[in-house]
């Protein structure tokens, strides 16, 4: 029996496809397998072995991938767009060799595709995607993974271990990806807004070194009061309009 790869479901404009649910899937294992070397030294139940590590790690940066691209995935898909993602096969490869003999993780796996192949967009005056829409489908991504470090926090005390490990990796992952230079996510939120570029950075940045020195609370308190106090701002000095120009897939 030939599977359809293409067949799509879901609720409404929000849709996957088994080809998408595949190459999460692939991506994932991979990606578990890439860290599973690194994390090595954790020890489930008194027993240490290398399906049990290569689990343990799969669980810990798993979500930290697939939800950054999910949340590319579903904003896309709120503004009319078409967007799936795809496994790169020679990245998968190429991450998997670099690891095997320099040790080095280097996961360039996917990506989330987006088109606007309408001739309308329901509801939207451009069919193209402007630089404020780019910028929040961008933005997703970041916010996700600093979204899932504050809960890694919360959750702390259940398995401190394993989950300083998951609020580390995200947090690593947001503060990456928030880089100024394409392809990364930041190149498109640093066009968008330069304030809000400048204030989630900070954000990070904070959650990510500012526990060492305070309290976790009240690094928490200090990031997301920092987030919302430049996204206030950037609302108040420069109201988002869609221009002109549009960006095309």
């Amino acid at each position: 029996m030939e599977i359809d790869w293409h067949k799509e479901f879901g609720y409404g404009k929000y849709v996957f496809t088994l080809a998408e649910i595949r190459d999460l899937t692939i991506s994932s294992l991979i990606l578990g397998f890439l860290f599973s070397s690194a994390l090595r030294y954790f020890n489930f139940s008194g027993v240490s072995s290398i399906f049990v590590n290569f689990l343990i790690s799969t669980a810990i940066v798993a979500p930290a991938l697939i939800f950054h691209e999910l949340a590319h995935k579903f904003v896309s898909q709120k503004y009319g767009c078409v967007a799936n993602y795809v496994l790169w096969p020679m990245g998968a490869v190429i991450s998997i060799l670099l690891s095997l003999t320099t040790g080095f993780i280097f996961a360039a796996l996917g990506a989330v595709m987006i088109s606007t192949k309408y001739s309308t967009r329901l509801g939207y005056k451009f069919i193209g995607l402007s630089n404020e829409e780019l910028g929040k489908i961008a933005w997703a991504g970041p916010m996700t993974n600093f979204g899932m470090a504050i809960l890694g926090f919360v959750l702390y005390p259940f398995a401190p271990q394993i989950l300083n490990v998951f609020v580390q990796i995200n947090l690593v992952i947001a503060l990456f990806n928030m880089m100024p230079f394409p392809p990364l996510d930041g190149a498109k939120i640093f066009v968008w807004s330069r304030m809000i570029w400048g204030g989630t950075t900070a954000a990070v940045a904070i959650l990510l070194f500012l526990p060492g020195y305070i309290r976790i609370w009240l690094s928490i308190l200090i990031a997301v009061v920092t987030i919302i106090t430049i996204f206030l701002l950037a609302r108040a000095i420069s109201p988002w309009k869609h221009p002109e120009m549009e960006h095309r897939f």
